[in-house]
């Protein structure tokens, strides 16, 4: 009889739990919005669904805007103090842009040690020149980085190994390299010995890409230079390689310097010109991602400085035969893609799991495999390129990707007038000289600093 009161007492508490499960539900569905833009939307979506899968009762909205047109979208409902948007996307350009309008991130809330710093820096921390202090504005989901792609098949040439090396004296490794002479040498040789038409392509086109291109190269002498970096290889946050990584007291503003009107940014500027001369003539054909992306498919160059995820999303018998390396002396120019949370959000606590959630290891491999996307995880990528029935040569690619994104300090400002100002003042000044070097790479490069502290509101 015992036995029986028993098993009955164990039904009924399992009855009414059950009942009580399929009676409750939350009194309402809440829903998060997230914005982005169309190029990442695919990754986010993916997010959003297993995110839903995970929290029963949370809905997640992607709002996908084209990318010359999502930070307007943003900025007009932010400014506005509307709820609309939980969580809001945003890249290094734009990060200064947005940095009022959302929380600032707790660094408790993610494994710091996890994430790749270099990249996470560039757009995820705001630098406040009036305190001198950084903080976090968006977690990276994904990285971009620029690095050197080159044609395994010479390269890997053991004739063209020896002939270079007894040629210039040293490896013909790109790995090994370490200043930007070996990059030029290597254009000498493979165009001197009429081995390729064109050596190694970096975009000077004038629109945008010489912003990147040029810190990309700047960026060595830089980080050589203490007197110009402060001990700040990348620079201080928003402001980046171009300028000081300080403010020093003899400099009666209230952020730094620039850096490239100098001794460091001649050299670079003309390293930049000798690198130009191996690839069509600037006022022929300016190289940008199309350009460079047909030229490399054709075979005729020895390879390109250029943004990894680029080349991952050639033609695959084109990529295949590339392999890559860091930028010489081991770094990367990084551009991540940033998530944060608005501060008008009704749900920040569900935001900042989803934040959580879109970085987490387990996912950033899946986002991989699913659509290309480079991880901000330390952890996905040793999970990734220790997958053997991926290509030898795509494993290759992620090890030199990892590298350079670990050492990602080639850093060109955020600040909000990059666009309408900064780049404009200074591409076009140094595209007309790589054009037609008229005037000297000194004036250049002040002309350009000048209109650069004004444009900061430093006067002329």
């Amino acid at each position: 009889m015992r036995w029986t009161v028993a098993a009955a007492i164990i039904i009924i508490v399992a009855v009414a739990a059950s009942l009580a499960a399929y009676l409750y539900r939350p009194a309402r569905q809440v829903t998060i919005t997230v914005v982005t833009y169309n190029d990442v939307a695919p990754v986010v979506e993916m997010a959003a669904e297993e995110f839903e899968a995970q929290h029963p009762g949370v809905k997640v909205r992607v709002v996908s805007y084209p990318w010359d047109t999502y930070v307007e979208q943003e900025i007009t409902v932010l400014k506005a103090g509307s709820p609309e948007y939980d969580v809001v996307t945003f890249t290094p350009t734009s990060s200064q842009l947005i940095a009022p309008y959302v929380v600032p991130l707790n660094t408790s809330y993610f494994n710091w040690s996890d994430i790749i710093a270099d990249q996470e820096d560039f757009g995820g921390l705001y630098y406040n020149a009036s305190s001198g202090r950084a903080e976090v504005i968006g977690i990276a989901f994904q990285t971009w980085v620029e690095l050197l792609a080159y044609n395994a098949t010479l390269f890997n040439n053991a004739t063209l190994q020896r002939e270079f090396q007894e040629e210039y004296g040293f490896s013909l490794n790109p790995w090994t390299w370490g200043n930007w002479s070996q990059v030029v040498d290597a254009d000498k040789f493979f165009v001197s010995h009429n081995i390729t038409k064109y050596g190694f392509l970096v975009e000077d086109e004038p629109k945008h890409e010489l912003i990147d291109t040029f810190p990309a190269i700047f960026e060595w002498y830089y980080m050589h230079n203490s007197s110009l970096n402060c001990g700040n290889p990348a620079g201080l946050p928003g402001y980046g390689t171009m300028f000081m990584g300080c403010v020093p007291s003899w400099w009666g503003h209230g952020f730094p310097p620039p850096a490239f009107n100098s001794t460091a940014g001649v050299e670079a500027l003309e390293t930049l010109r000798e690198l130009v001369s191996y690839e069509p003539p600037p006022s022929q054909l300016a190289i940008g991602y199309s350009a460079l992306v047909s030229i490399l498919s054709q075979g005729s160059s020895a390879g390109a400085i250029a943004w990894a995820n680029d080349i991952m999303g050639m033609n695959s018998s084109v990529a295949s035969q590339l392999l890559m390396a860091p930028l010489p002396g081991g770094y990367g120019e990084p551009g991540s893609t940033f998530l944060g949370i608005s501060r008008y959000s009704q749900h920040k606590q569900l935001a900042l799991e989803f934040l959580q959630f879109i970085v987490s290891p387990q996912f950033q491999v899946r986002a991989f495999y699913a659509q290309g996307s480079l991880p901000i995880s330390r952890e996905a990528y040793l999970q990734v390129m220790n997958n053997a029935s991926l290509p030898a040569y795509e494993r290759e690619w992620l090890r030199a990707i990892l590298v350079a994104n670990e050492n990602a300090t080639a850093t060109p400002p955020t600040l909000p007038q990059t666009y309408p100002v900064l780049i404009p003042s200074f591409n076009g000044p140094v595209f007309e000289w790589l054009s037609s070097p008229t005037s000297s790479p000194v004036q250049v490069l002040q002309q350009a600093a000048r209109a650069w502290v004004e444009a900061l509101g430093g006067g002329g």
